[in-house]
């Protein structure tokens, strides 16, 4: 008896919350502004990629003529 009196109270308690929804808040200009600074940053990050291939051109070329000088060298 005391078990199914304590599930009634506990149902009629459950009953009496209630529940509201929320409203979906967006900000489309926040959202704008996200996209802008990410294609300014994959512009940033492109252009520092190129820069470091250069640099790895350049140092190549660098080594490849170090190379050919010590290669040719008198032993």
């Amino acid at each position: 008896m005391k078990t199914k009196l304590l599930i009634v109270g506990l149902f009629l308690m459950l009953g009496t919350f209630s529940t509201k929804a929320q409203w979906v808040v967006s900000d489309p200009i926040n959202t704008a502004t996200s996209i802008i600074n990410t294609a300014q940053e994959i512009i940033q990050t492109s252009s520092t990629v190129s820069n470091v291939i250069k640099n790895f051109k350049e140092v190549k070329k660098v080594y490849d003529q170090g190379k050919e000088y010590y290669d040719g060298a008198p032993v």
